[in-house]
């Protein structure tokens, strides 16, 4: 809701996501751009992560439809 923008809010929720992620020994694919771009400025969670690949492209529109 535009009514929420401009105070953070996704960026605590995607750092938090972040921090469960690695709390848990798990990893991520940043198909998300704004997790893609949060990434970009936090460097501290890149080692979470795995490339975007086509076969994950492709996996995704397959799901999703």
């Amino acid at each position: 809701d535009d009514a929420f923008a401009g105070r953070g809010l996704a960026a605590q929720l995607v750092q938090q996501a972040l921090t469960d992620v690695r709390a848990t020994g798990k990893r991520i694919v940043p198909v998300c751009p704004y997790v893609a771009a949060f990434l970009e400025k936090h460097h501290e969670f890149a080692d979470l992560t795995d490339p975007v690949t086509a076969e994950i492209r492709r996996w995704l529109r397959r799901e999703l439809g």
